[in-house]
């Protein structure tokens, strides 16, 4: 532990390879990197050659046979019937961007091939989440003879037994966690199955969608269907921007199949980005290149906005667009839902703030109040969670004494497994590891609580990071940056869950043109073999006076856009003054 004092009153930890330095040299060897970016890779746990090389250059041929996961040709084989036969068939999505994104791609290639299909987004306050009684027996009252569900069904356990009795069948297409009961389904694609072969179990909901329309399309390809109807067949490459949008906005780990999936839809975004997108582009005065930081914060949370406020499907609508004449109003609605989110989340985190700030001394915190939004609950618990470092629980009241929220927690930690041992007193909960949904009678809410946070008690594998420490993943010195290592460190992108943005320590640097920007932002350049390299400062312009003289620094890079190319800038994390 370094203990000289930092501009931020850091301590700084130097993190160690599992690997031997005989790995580290034979991938510098092999594939020609500097020592520092075969560091990296190995605290990856990339050690394998080919693993390697698909983590940096992801191609098509890295993913793996839509095939290998369990139930795909069932579920082929029965869409496939529905054509044959005539039957109706409806997608039925979520309302969040993941959910949405992989009904329009589903929906839009059935349609494409003469099925009779159409698309149902649940509404989050008039119908809930998933699969419910009301929207199964509405949907039978028009005549659906199948459902294929997308980002949702995984534990619709009762509700596959309603479908049933209706008359009606079920596909499930998912990526959430499985429950104790496995729904009684025709077919379930969800590479989470117990049985499931498929390697990579990272997707998110509408690249499990996208998986499906892959068999699906390899099949109709194999059986002459082109030939035999004359339907032009569409191009999957096309939909990979929807797939991109969603694996960023449902937060699901940037590696495997993620980063071609990712890099690959980018490329579309970018060369040719569906009018509805465009619009919606424009609208947010995008400029350069679409990068993940575009979708994390000038796409996603719009799109969201309508999922949690209003009627999902003007969402749909929007991404279904074939002009940007038909997009506009979709885009307008967007804009307008998203301000009044914004004003909706700003007023609730003030108040879950308060309440959070009182439990600091618990193992999580869990803010409620029964007139708070239920559309926000995901990304109030998610502000608070980060402030404060702790799991934690945002509740409302959602319909008469039924409460409900979202649970977020951090690095790793398994917040859906503490739920799971409160299901006596929830009626409903689900998700994914970090981030679950749950719901429960309010007669129950004082139970819950005290059981929830004994079970936190118990969990000693939760790693809550202090803010006052500082990992650092390797070191250089300021002569090893390079093009060629700026270069390497670009490919480590997309940065996301699971593939942060590396943490590098520099020593005894001096910066270079140092100026203010902004409000409260700083830059400078570091200079080496007669390069310049750029290094900003977010909220740090009381720096400005101290920067003389040289300085050990810790920095990560980060991708940006200029000149409708990716470049490379490196983000101060910490600064420590040497003599």
């Amino acid at each position: 532990m370094t203990k000289s004092p930092s501009f931020r009153g850091l301590s700084w930890h130097d993190l160690k390879s599992h690997s031997s330095p005989f790995i580290v040299n034979r991938i510098r060897k092999e594939l020609g990197l500097s020592k520092v970016v075969a560091e990296l890779l190995t605290l990856r746990q990339l050690e394998k050659l080919e693993e390697i090389e698909a983590f940096m250059y992801p191609r098509s041929e890295h993913c793996s046979d839509p095939f290998l996961m369990a139930d795909m040709e069932i579920a082929v084989e029965r869409i496939l019937k529905a054509l044959s036969q005539g039957e109706s068939l409806v997608v039925y999505g979520d309302y969040d961007v993941d959910g949405t994104a992989g009904a329009v791609i589903l929906y839009r290639y059935l349609k494409r091939i003469g099925l009779e299909a159409h698309y149902f987004i649940p509404e989050r306050l008039k119908d809930g989440y998933g699969l419910t009684e009301t929207t199964l027996v509405e949907l039978k009252s028009r005549k659906t003879d199948l459902i294929l569900t997308v980002d949702n069904g995984s534990t619709a356990v009762d509700e596959a037994l309603i479908i049933r009795e209706l008359g009606m069948e079920l596909l499930i297409t998912d990526h959430h966690l499985l429950g104790d009961k496995i729904p009684n389904a025709t077919a379930m694609v969800n590479p989470h199955q117990p049985n499931c072969k498929y390697p990579f179990k990272g997707l998110c909901g509408t690249g499990v969608a996208y998986k499906l329309l892959q068999a699906l399309d390899q099949t109709l390809t194999e059986r002459g269907y082109w030939k035999e109807t004359s339907f032009i067949r569409p191009n999957l490459m096309r939909d990979l921007d929807l797939v991109c949008l969603a694996t960023i906005a449902d937060r699901v780990p940037l590696t495997g199949e993620n980063r071609f999936f990712v890099q690959a839809g980018l490329e579309v975004l970018n060369e040719q980005p569906r009018p509805g997108l465009q619009a919606l582009l424009r609208a947010s005065h995008q400029r350069g290149r679409i990068t993940p930081t575009t979708i994390s914060f000038k796409i996603a949370p719009k799109i969201n906005a309508v999922g949690r406020l209003s009627d999902p499907r003007i969402g749909a609508r929007l991404l279904l667009s074939h002009s940007l004449n038909e997009a506009k109003p979709y885009v307008e609605k967007l804009l307008q839902l998203n301000s009044e989110r914004q004003t909706i989340e700003r007023e609730i985190f003030h108040s879950a703030l308060r309440q959070a700030s009182e439990q600091t001394h618990l193992n999580a915190i869990i803010v409620f109040d029964e007139n708070w939004h239920p559309g926000v609950m995901g990304n109030i618990a998610t502000k608070i969670s980060r402030q404060f470092q702790k799991t934690t629980l945002a509740l409302t009241r959602n319909q008469g004494e039924l409460l409900g929220g979202s649970a977020r927690s951090l690095d790793g930690f398994d917040v859906r497994s503490v739920l799971e041992n409160c299901s006596d007193v929830l009626e409903r909960f689900g998700g994914h590891q970090a981030a679950a949904g749950l719901s429960l009678m309010a007669k129950n809410m004082e139970a819950f609580c005290e059981q929830f946070q004994y079970l936190m008690s118990e969990k000693e594998s939760e790693k809550q990071i202090g803010e006052n420490f500082l990992e650092i993943e390797t070191w250089i010195n300021e002569e090893d940056l390079s093009p060629q290592l700026t270069c390497n460190l670009l490919s480590f992108a997309p940065f996301g869950t699971n593939n942060p943005e590396p943490v590098i320590g520099i020593r005894k640097a001096k910066p270079h043109s140092i100026s203010l920007f902004g409000n409260n932002h700083l830059k400078f350049n570091l200079i080496s073999h007669d390069q310049e390299y750029e290094v900003v400062a977010w909220d740090s312009s009381d720096w400005y006076p101290h920067l003389g003289g040289y300085f050990d620094m810790v920095l990560s890079p980060q991708i940006t856009s200029r000149f409708n190319q990716n470049t490379l800038q490196f983000r101060v994390l910490d600064l420590r003054p040497v003599s």
